[in-house]
């Protein structure tokens, strides 16, 4: 007896789906079982305690911007609609990310402690011959004014995993089942691939940890103008956090020290990617964004500019490879 074309679809989308749960809940357990101390402490940590708390929030923002993405002359009764067809789904979805999130702190924490950082010469030496010179003293040449400065700041230390949350929060309660798909698993992708095998292959620092792990004097300047910049002295906080968490070997989200590759830029490029294949604006908004943190990275020193431009090369090619198409009507 032959399927009817609707039901066979919905079955196909639900397999492509139940598969891509399973490759994350094996992320989230391998990172379980390998470092259970680190990943429960990445789990249970207050920054993370906090995203359940802001979660409502999150969710309620980025079900406004899917719903007028998706429909946008009435999206009130797309939200009616979503909230009983998407409710479940979506929300097993975002628990996925969170234990996700806890594995990527997971692995990201322990590399940093069993692989030593062997990679920063060659990159830095890369970076200056590419660049006629370090690329950061070029963008610190800019006249970059007080205002432009913490703005930046604010971009990409305080809304990077904010805007992150909210993307994840759209696509989880997209329509399409295909462009869902595809974000989730070159989300996955890129964090086994990015955060995992290129993590190891060029385990390295970056600048802004260049004085305290190989050369107190090669990356001198750099320091000195965080320091006497708006928004400098706050990122050598965060510097010295993260730094303190590699010493102690204490594990929070988002701690573990890594450069190659930049999984800052990565995660806006996919974004960008992701969000134009919905709305043209929205997605020239979020590659304006990408563009900022991508600066970012290279002004405040936490990545050489190779770092990012491996990771937007490496993002688009795992985003080209995830294309999945929609499931095919039979006759």
């Amino acid at each position: 007896m032959e399927m009817a074309p609707d039901i066979a679809a919905e079955r196909s989308r639900v397999s492509v789906s139940a598969k891509l749960a399973v490759v994350c809940l094996c992320y989230a357990g391998l990172a379980a079982y390998l470092f259970p101390d680190t990943y429960f402490a990445a789990l249970g940590t207050s920054r993370l305690k906090l995203l359940y708390l802001l979660l409502p929030f999150l969710i309620l923002v980025g079900l406004v911007v899917a719903a007028i993405i998706s429909q946008p002359r009435a999206p009130a009764s797309w939200l009616r609609h979503k909230l009983v067809s998407r409710g479940l789904g979506a929300t097993i979805t975002l628990g996925i990310f969170i234990l996700c999130l806890a594995a990527f702190t997971a692995f990201k924490h322990e590399f940093s402690q069993m692989v030593p950082f062997f990679a920063d010469q060659i990159l830095a030496r890369i970076d200056a011959a590419l660049h006629f010179g370090d690329p950061w003293r070029w963008a610190r040449a800019l006249p970059v004014p007080n205002i432009a400065d913490r703005a930046l700041y604010i971009l990409y230390s305080q809304l990077w995993f904010v805007v992150l949350a909210i993307v994840v929060v759209v696509a989880a309660w997209l329509d399409d089942a295909s462009k869902r798909q595809r974000y989730f698993l070159s989300l996955i992708t890129c964090a086994v691939v990015l955060g995992v095998v290129v993590r190891l292959a060029a385990s390295s620092a970056g600048p802004i940890f260049y004085d305290r792990l190989f050369d107190p004097d090669m990356f001198d300047g750099l320091i000195q103008s965080l320091k006497a910049s708006d928004a400098g002295p706050d990122t050598l906080l965060i510097a010295d956090y993260l730094y303190s968490s590699y010493t102690t070997h204490k594990a929070s989200i988002g701690t573990g020290i890594s450069a190659m590759p930049s999984f800052h830029v990565a995660i806006v490029v996919l974004n960008a990617l992701f969000l134009s294949s919905l709305n043209r604006w929205v997605g020239a908004l979020a590659w304006i964004y990408a563009g900022a943190i991508l600066f970012g990275s290279v002004y405040f020193g936490w990545h050489y500019a190779i770092d990012s431009y491996f990771s937007i090369i490496a993002t688009v090619a795992v985003w080209r490879c995830c294309r999945i198409s929609a499931p095919k009507s039979s006759s």
